[in-house]
């Protein structure tokens, strides 16, 4: 496997994305990863300079718009970043799109997946939506009907919460979700940072509806938070507050619900970026900056004793994380690249929504969408 990774600020889109093909040529990629802020979002021609300068007319590409990008060195605002991999044949590619994620996330999520799984066997799947959605709705789906691990997450733009974009080979779409779909003689590593500290007591979801919370323990749910924290939600605790969903029967499948502040009202209803239904319990996490560094530093000491050496990385981190740590959101990406150096490209992106499944013994928990959370994919060689 070779693999790549390249970054630019340029800003014409077509100039950069010229740019970064013709860095990542070297390495004649099968497929593309590619990742940008939001200012190259007025057409396709970023994705259309990278398909220019690759001359490949069998290239897959699959991407999105974030909150900044990352790369192997590169904590930025502005830019795009790509990762070109090539699995010297040893891996198939499948790639599909499908519109309508607003109004019915989960039936477009279900014929997206229905639509991959006829081109082939799938044995890991990478995904990217637009975040007008209820990702509620794309977990249901992912959780019950893909047996395969679903890595990804939601699209972003530099915390505006107003526009994204995903990229399908040659196109920008919105209101989207693409799914990659890889088989092969390769090897992957899925690991989940969000173990943030508990406050207060659970209490019940009792009024919900699609990504807004009424209700808990009977009353406004923004009355829960303040009894349980003693203080209300604030503008500047978008992705700091969240609720982690517990369940009992599946301790493992640890999920964490971010609140957003201008989601939410004056009637005590809480917005969230992903729904959580009636009945369900939860409790209160309050994110702290060296929680979590030292989780990822602990999940960057487990890459470097992984059973493969990793060939490339690519990393998908909350938005709330890059508000609380600010100037430190470097640490996403230098907890790796100060141990691998340039031996493993990496890209990434600040999300508002990541989706993958723990780790456990007997492989991987169900597919789960997360906020507040970290996750590193590591591919490799068998």
């Amino acid at each position: 496997m070779l693999a790549l990774s390249a970054f630019t600020n340029l800003s014409d889109p077509y100039r950069a994305g010229v740019a970064l093909g013709e860095t990542l040529a070297r390495v004649r990629p099968e497929v593309v990863f590619l990742f940008c802020s939001t200012n190259y979002g007025s057409s396709a021609d970023l994705v259309e300079g990278l398909n220019d300068a690759l001359d490949n007319p069998e290239l897959i590409v699959i991407g999105n718009s974030g909150d900044g990008i990352y790369q192997t060195h590169v904590c930025a605002d502005i830019g795009a970043t790509a990762l070109g991999i090539n699995s010297e044949g040893s891996a198939r590619w499948y790639l599909v799109s499908e519109p309508g994620i607003k109004a019915a996330p989960a039936q477009a999520t279900q014929r997206a997946w229905q639509r991959l799984a006829k081109q082939g066997l799938i044995d890991l799947v990478f995904l990217v939506s637009d975040f007008h959605t209820d990702a509620s709705q794309i977990e249901q789906v992912l959780s019950e009907q893909i047996p395969v691990p679903v890595v990804g997450g939601l699209a972003a733009d530099d915390n505006r919460m107003q526009d994204s974009f995903v990229f399908a080979n040659r196109e920008l779409l919105r209101d989207s979700l693409v799914m990659l779909g890889c088989h092969g003689n390769f090897v992957f590593d899925i690991a989940i940072g969000n173990a943030l500290q508990t406050v207060g007591q659970a209490g019940r979801i009792s009024a919900s509806q699609g990504t807004c919370i009424a209700e808990i323990d009977g009353m406004p749910a923004m009355a829960f938070i303040e009894r349980e924290t003693g203080k209300s939600v604030l503008q500047s605790d978008r992705g700091i507050v969240s609720l982690t969903i517990l369940n009992p029967d599946a301790p493992a499948e640890r999920r964490l619900r971010s609140i957003v502040p201008d989601f939410s009202d004056d009637a005590g209803q809480l917005g969230l970026y992903g729904g959580i239904e009636n009945g369900k319990l939860v409790q209160v996490c309050l994110a702290s900056p060296e929680q979590l560094i030292n989780e990822v530093q602990a999940l960057a000491d487990r890459a470097c004793s992984a059973s493969f050496t990793p060939k490339a990385a690519i990393v998908i981190s909350c938005g709330g994380r890059k508000q609380m740590l600010g100037p430190r959101i470097e640490h996403e990406i230098s907890a790796l690249s100060s141990r691998f150096g340039d031996r493993l490209p990496l890209v990434g992106f600040p999300s508002f929504g990541e989706i993958a499944p723990h780790k456990n013994q007997q492989g991987y928990t169900r597919n789960l969408f997360h906020n507040m959370t970290y996750v590193l994919l590591l591919l490799g060689e068998k």
